[in-house]
C-alpha cells in the first residue's frame, strides 16, 4: 500500500470518527485549550469537519502541546511529556496508522524482540553481550535526518508535512506561557512518538541486524548485542560513530545510572525488563516490586473504602494478575512476561498475593481470585481455548453489563446497547490504562 492510498483511506470523516470513538476518546489528559472529552463530544462533527477539510488542503496546524513533567530521581531533569488537545490527537492517531502500515515489516515488534534475544541467548552460541544506553533518545533526534528517511517512504504530501508540524511544535506550560523547551527531537506523549523513533534507527538496524556472526536487537533505544568476546572493540567503537552520525550519543559504562555495558552470557544481566541468567529466564527485582505495589495499592483501596465491595476488589485483583485482550491489544504483566522459564517466581507472587490478603481480611472469598501459574500456563499453552483470560472484545453486552454491575457498581435498571458499550468501553479503557503503569519503562 502507498503512502497516498492509505492517507485517503485513513483521513475520511467515517475513519476519523473510528478513530475517536476507538482510540482517542477516552485516553489521555487534555490539552492547552483543556477541552475535555465532554466537550469535545458535543462539537466531535465540527470538529471532524475542520480536520478533514483542512488537512487535505494542507492547511492544518497543531497547538502547542501542554507540558507535563515526570520525575526521573534526584539530581536529574523531569521528563517531559507532550499533551496534545483532543483534535490533535485524533491527527496523530491517523498518521500513526499511516506509519504503522509503511513500516510494520521494518519497525521491531516488541514481544518478538524479547523472544529472539531469548533463542539467541539460550543458542549458547555467543560468550559475551553489550549493552548500549542512549543519552536523552526522543529529545536528540535531527528532524532533518528524521524527515529524510520518512520521506523514502512519504515522497512529499500532506502526510509528511503533518509529521513535520507534529515535531516542531512547542511544548508549554500555559498556551500563553514564555517558550521553556526547544522544538527538537521527538516529543515525548504522542502516539506517533515511539514509531518515528523507531524509523529514525532503521539505518543502524540494516546494518547490524543482518549480521551472521552476531545478533543485535533494538527496541526504541535498547539495544543488545551476543557476540565473541574478539569482536567487542570493534562493534562498541563501529556502533557508536554510527550513533554519532545520527547526532546520538551513548552513556559510558561509568555513567551513574548507565546501562550501558558489556558482560559475558555467563553473567546475569537484564533487557527489556527479562532478567537473563544461566538459570533461567525470569524478571528483574524492579519489575517485580512494582507489581507487588499495584497489588497492595488495590487492597489498601479497599481496606479504606466505605462499603468494602469484595466482587469490585476481586475483579480487581483477577485482572492485575491475568491481564485481558482489548481492541485486538494484550495488556498485563503476565502477558508481557509470558516468555520467562522461571515459574517459581509466579508461585511466589500467588503466595505473595495470599498472605497479603490474609493481612487485609479477605480471607473467604480467596477462592475467587486467580492465580499467576495458571494465568501463565492458559496465555502459553491454552490461550485460543481459554476462558480464564477475560477477551473484552467477545463479550456480550450482558457481559459487559455484569461487569458494569460488579466491578464498577452501576446498577442501573435501564440502559442501551449503546450506553452499555460507551460506559464499558470507558472503564476499561482506564482499567488498560493501570495495567500499562505496571509495565512503565520495563527497560
Amino acid at each position: 500500500m502507498t503512502a497516498s492510498s492509505k492517507f485517503k483511506q485513513v483521513f475520511t470523516k467515517k475513519h476519523l470518527r473510528h478513530i475517536y470513538q476507538n482510540n482517542v476518546r477516552f485516553r489521555g489528559a487534555t490539552g492547552v485549550d483543556r477541552v475535555n472529552r465532554h466537550i469535545f463530544d458535543t462539537t466531535i462533527e465540527e470538529n471532524i469537519d475542520i480536520i478533514y477539510r483542512k488537512v487535505n488542503n494542507g492547511k492544518y496546524l497543531f497547538s502547542q502541546y501542554r507540558e507535563k513533567l515526570i520525575s526521573r530521581g534526584p539530581d536529574k531533569y523531569p521528563r517531559v511529556i507532550s499533551i496534545p488537545t483532543i483534535r490533535d490527537k485524533l491527527v496523530q492517531r491517523a498518521l500513526s496508522e499511516i506509519l504503522i502500515a509503511l513500516y510494520r515489516d521494518r519497525v521491531p515488534f516488541l514481544h518478538k524482540v524479547v523472544g529472539d534475544a531469548i533463542k539467541a541467548y539460550s543458542s549458547n552460541k555467543y560468550a559475551h553481550y553489550i549493552r548500549f544506553d542512549v543519552k536523552d533518545f526522543y529529545p536528540s533526534v535531527q528532524h532533518k535526518i528524521l524527515l529524510n528517511q520518512i520521506s523514502q517512504k512519504i515522497r512529499g504530501g500532506a502526510a509528511l508535512k503533518l509529521i513535520e508540524e507534529s515535531l516542531i511544535q512547542d511544548t508549554v506550560a500555559k498556551p500563553s506561557g514564555i517558550k521553556k523547551w526547544k522544538s527538537v527531537g521527538v516529543p515525548q506523549g504522542l502516539s506517533i512518538s515511539n514509531i518515528l523513533a523507531n524509523i529514525y534507527m532503521l539505518p543502524v538496524d540494516v546494518k547490524y541486524g543482518g549480521s551472521n556472526n552476531y545478533k543485535y536487537f533494538r527496541y526504541v533505544d535498547d539495544i543488545i548485542i551476543f557476540c565473541s568476546g574478539d569482536q567487542v572493540d570493534k562493534i562498541k567503537s563501529d556502533f557508536t560513530i554510527d550513533c554519532e552520525n545520527l547526532g546520538l550519543k551513548l552513556h559510558n559504562e561509568e555513567d551513574a545510572d548507565s546501562k550501558s555495558r558489556v558482560g559475558k552470557i555467563s553473567d546475569d544481566f537484564s533487557y527489556l525488563g527479562y532478567k537473563f541468567s544461566p538459570l533461567n529466564i525470569s524478571v528483574r527485582s524492579k519489575t517485580v516490586d512494582k507489581l507487588r505495589e499495584s497489588l497492595i495499592r488495590i487492597l489498601t483501596i479497599y481496606k479504606h473504602s466505605r462499603n468494602k465491595d469484595i466482587p469490585r476488589l476481586i475483579w480487581s485483583l483477577n485482572l492485575r494478575i491475568t491481564g485481558c485482550i482489548f481492541d485486538e491489544t494484550k495488556y498485563g504483566w503476565i502477558f508481557y512476561f509470558s516468555l520467562i522459564t522461571d515459574i517459581s517466581l509466579l508461585k511466589k507472587l500467588d503466595i505473595f498475593l495470599a498472605n497479603q490478603l490474609e493481612r487485609f481480611g479477605v480471607i473467604s472469598d480467596q477462592g475467587n481470585i486467580k492465580k499467576f501459574v495458571r494465568a501463565y500456563y492458559e496465555i502459553t499453552k491454552n490461550f485460543t481455548r481459554t476462558k480464564y483470560i477475560p477477551k473484552f472484545d467477545r463479550y456480550t453486552a450482558m457481559q459487559k453489563r455484569q461487569v458494569l454491575n460488579d466491578a464498577f457498581g452501576m446498577k442501573k435498571e435501564r440502559m442501551t446497547v449503546e450506553e452499555i458499550d460507551r460506559e464499558f468501553r470507558r472503564r476499561i479503557f482506564k482499567q488498560v490504562k493501570e495495567l500499562e503503569q505496571d509495565l512503565a519503562r520495563v527497560s
